[in-house]
């Protein structure tokens, strides 16, 4: 499936998640204190077969939850700049999970600080899998703490920048993600 299909897709199964929510829970006009679970269990199986990753519902409920808290930050900075959830939410399943194209051809740098837990578990991943890593220290440099900002509208750490050939860029937050996708594509089974 090209990217551009599998963001169609994406975008058309959240959307289709979003109305089976507010049916489920139409007496309560959609209101849903435990809406990550119910998400994940709609979700877990479609979402699987589109990205080609296998989702435990714990795995799932952690990612929606991230994207909401993200959602609600970009809502109170930039009102007038945010997408609309189902784009946003496909945008972050797409830089998280999506199989890179030309994985050889792609440049890694990774923001970090060296006194972060986060950051030393990946670069610990980094350094097993010998990978060739921009290590970009945001507490050591200001230039990379302001263009980690700049892009991500916060200065959280770690996160992975994958640049592709094509010039597109994803960014990568969450450690254990950042772990698990190095792990994916670099792993010993990818030589």
């Amino acid at each position: 499936m090209s990217n551009a299909n599998q963001e169609s897709a994406l975008i058309e199964l959240f959307k289709a998640s979003g109305k089976a929510h507010h049916q489920a829970f139409l007496a309560s006009n959609g209101e849903d204190a435990e809406w990550p679970i119910w998400y994940a269990d709609y979700l877990r199986e479609p979402l699987g077969q589109l990205l080609q990753v296998t989702f435990t519902r714990s795995q799932l409920i952690y990612c929606l939850m991230h994207i909401e808290f993200e959602r609600q930050a970009l809502l109170s900075n930039m009102p007038a700049n945010v997408m609309a959830w189902p784009e946003l939410y496909t945008n972050h399943f797409i830089e998280q999970f999506a199989a890179t194209d030309k994985p050889s051809e792609d440049k890694l740098a990774l923001y970090y600080s060296p006194y972060c837990p986060y950051c030393i578990f990946v670069r610990s991943a980094i350094d097993k899998l010998k990978l060739d890593v921009e290590l970009l220290d945001i507490s050591a440099n200001r230039k990379h703490f302001d263009a980690l900002v700049a892009e991500r509208n916060r200065a959280t750490v770690p996160v992975l920048k994958i640049s592709a050939a094509t010039g597109n860029n994803r960014w990568m937050p969450e450690s254990r993600c950042i772990v698990q996708y190095l792990e994916k594509t670099y792993g010993e089974s990818k030589d």
